[in-house]
């Protein structure tokens, strides 16, 4: 934690303590209902300047403020969903158009060296967490044997064209409020078994096996977004 974020937490802080301590004492009377939102406002508030991923602070920051107001009947609890997807959906678009994980670029280009990988089942399976950005994978010319995807709040790019995949590989899809495309040459074969919930699926590749073609599967969940494969 940097100086200017020791002020402010401990500023923030104390100002909690002094006045929570003076309404015990009934020297004041204000209105605490809903103090407990404090706790996810005030390390929020101290991260924006603290951390270089500055996107999920600033989220909980709001979420903090959201359930103040929804505490002390500002807004109703029952809207308070509404306001956090409308909070998500503005935070997300800033972020795309600006900045990326790192806070600088909006967009990343990786390749297949770059994710981490784990071996499932014998298959050495590349991990990808992707959040708040636009991020893109490219497998030309290298060994695929399969992915786990994760993809909250932004967009994730998979480009298998002219890489060696292997016959039986398993893509594992996580996607909520974002959006996943998946490129494939026409000599493999799509397998698609993805449940949805206010989503959808855009296949337009192969899906019927024959000689020749590999197999891929694609799997997992997608809720508020979108996938594509082509």
């Amino acid at each position: 934690m940097n100086r200017t974020s020791k002020i402010i937490g401990g500023i923030a802080l104390l100002a909690f303590g002094i006045v929570w301590a003076l309404e015990i004492l009934n020297l004041i009377r204000i209105n605490l209902e809903g103090w407990w939102t404090l706790f996810i406002i005030v390390p929020c508030f101290v991260n924006i300047f603290n951390d270089k991923h500055k996107v999920g602070s600033i989220i909980g920051f709001g979420i903090g403020i959201l359930l103040l107001l929804a505490a002390r009947n500002v807004i109703d609890w029952d809207d308070i969903w509404k306001f956090m997807v409308c909070l998500a959906a503005v935070v997300w678009g800033i972020s795309l158009l600006f900045f990326n994980e790192k806070g600088s670029c909006c967009h990343c280009h990786h390749t297949a060296d770059d994710p981490k990988t784990i071996v499932m089942d014998g298959s050495k399976m590349h991990k990808i967490d992707v959040s708040f950005s636009k991020q893109d994978y490219s497998y030309s010319g290298q060994r695929f044997e399969g992915a786990e995807v994760h993809t909250s709040f932004g967009f994730t790019s998979l480009d298998l064209q002219n890489a060696d995949i292997m016959d039986g590989a398993v893509i594992s899809l996580d996607c909520n409020f974002g959006g996943i495309e998946i490129r494939v040459d026409r000599n493999v074969c799509i397998k698609n078994n993805i449940d949805t919930a206010f989503a959808g699926v855009d296949c337009d590749c192969n899906t019927q096996q024959s000689d020749g073609l590999k197999t891929l599967y694609v799997k997992g969940h997608c809720n508020f977004g979108g996938i594509e494969i082509k």
